[in-house]
């Protein structure tokens, strides 16, 4: 019963990046924006460990491979925003 009491604590930020991103964006027109962020966040966020170290695939795939033609600035930064909630929540967990 008290784990969802932590539940609005994880959930919450995700929505609010999520919708920051959706509402920064340039051309609200292109289709599935809203889950292109939801995407794009969790992208940026998915981290794989060797051993005790961590590494950025996610963000290295999403930053630099993944070349977007509109809504550019949007998903970099709801790419880096990503990688930083995951490193954080890494950080305050270990």
């Amino acid at each position: 019963m008290t784990s969802l009491l932590f539940f609005p604590i994880y959930i919450l930020p995700i929505i609010a990046i999520i919708l920051f991103g959706y509402y920064t964006a340039e051309n609200k027109k292109e289709e599935i924006l809203f889950l292109k962020c939801f995407g794009y966040f969790f992208l940026g966020a998915f981290i794989f460990w060797i051993d005790m170290w961590p590494l950025p695939i996610g963000f290295l795939v999403g930053f630099f491979l993944l070349k977007p033609k509109v809504n550019t600035v949007m998903k970099k930064r709801v790419i880096i925003i990503g990688l930083s909630v995951a490193l954080l929540s890494h950080l305050l967990i270990f």
